[in-house]
């Protein structure tokens, strides 16, 4: 093998390493987040995951290479080649977080995920034909909305029986427009790092974007609260914002050395996986795993390959120009 191409394939080795380690932390995330906000509320978990992350990120002021990865973002956005709401991917973030909080103690991890997916499958479509992201933007074909439509059976599949079940059609409605919003949030953050050339500065942004967005709709509930008792959460509870800041460095990333589409399809397939295990370990959600939702996961997983397989093929037959 000639040298140069060693380095090449242990960095892509490594990359869909990351991309099966980035599913595992989502699915894990939306556990943590959903067990805070159990014990303090939603919203007062929504905060303490994204601040505690933001705070985190704040560190990296300290190295100079953020600092530089910065100015170009920057000068980017002054210079009109970055515009403005190009850096909002991250409200797309904190409505996740917010969401979690919220849906995955009534739902369960699996079917918040599925939602999700669902969402990002359908929204991709419009994302890839205006070309929000770096790429050129992409023709829609049969194969890419059938891909998509199956995604949608797959959620309703896998979340058909909560549908009937008081008020759970209203978190999962929450979770598939999110999904939805978080294809854009993609598309933006991967702006940003080719602008920047640090992973670390679309986190920070993102971060701080989120938490400006969650202050802006939960002070009013969250304020007139007060402090909540935090000593009944469990430790692993206040974890949800670093993994959250490890997530988006480690997908920017693996992006660039294994390519969006087979991030997405490993990443997808890890993230419904880890929530099926994680709901079938808590007692709680145990009940919802069924033959009927693992029916819904096997669809989403396979709308996913299918969408991966029919982008490869339009990107082999030429772009779509403007």
């Amino acid at each position: 093998m000639p040298t140069e191409t060693r380095p090449r394939s242990r960095a892509f080795e490594l990359a869909l390493a990351a991309a099966l380690a980035c599913g595992v932390i989502l699915a894990v995330q939306s556990r943590v987040n959903g067990e805070l906000g159990l014990h303090v509320g939603a919203m007062p978990a929504a905060w303490i995951s994204f601040g505690s992350g933001l705070l985190l990120l704040a560190l990296l002021w300290a190295s100079a290479r953020f600092r530089a990865a910065f100015g170009r973002v920057r000068r980017a956005v002054r210079e009109r080649r970055l515009l403005p709401w190009q850096l909002c991917g991250g409200v797309a973030g904190g409505l996740l977080v917010a969401t979690q909080t919220y849906a995955v103690p009534l739902v369960g991890v699996a079917t918040f995920l599925i939602a999700i997916v669902g969402g990002q499958m359908v929204s991709a479509l419009v994302v890839d034909r205006l070309g929000l992201g770096p790429a050129p933007p992409e023709r829609i074909t049969a194969a890419r909305v059938a891909a998509s439509l199956l995604a949608v059976v797959g959620v309703l599949t896998a979340v058909g029986p909560e549908l009937t079940s008081g008020l759970a059609w209203l978190p999962i409605l929450l979770a598939f427009l999110v999904g939805m919003s978080t294809a854009v949030q993609q598309a933006t953050n991967a702006l940003i790092t080719a602008t920047g050339g640090d992973s670390a500065v679309t986190a920070f942004i993102n971060f701080a974007m989120g938490m400006a967005v969650l202050v802006l709709i939960g002070a009013w509930t969250v304020l007139p609260g007060g402090v909540p008792d935090l000593s009944t959460a469990p430790w692993w509870a206040w974890v949800g914002g670093p993994m959250g800041g490890v997530f988006i460095i480690l997908a920017a990333w693996a992006v660039v050395h294994s390519g969006v589409l087979l991030f997405g399809l490993v990443t997808v397939t890890s993230q419904l996986g880890t929530g099926v295990v994680l709901d079938l370990i808590e007692p709680s959600t145990r009940d919802q795993v069924g033959a009927q939702m693992l029916l819904g996961v096997a669809l989403t997983v396979v709308a996913a390959l299918g969408a991966a397989m029919a982008r490869a093929r339009a990107r082999r037959g030429g772009r779509l120009a403007g």
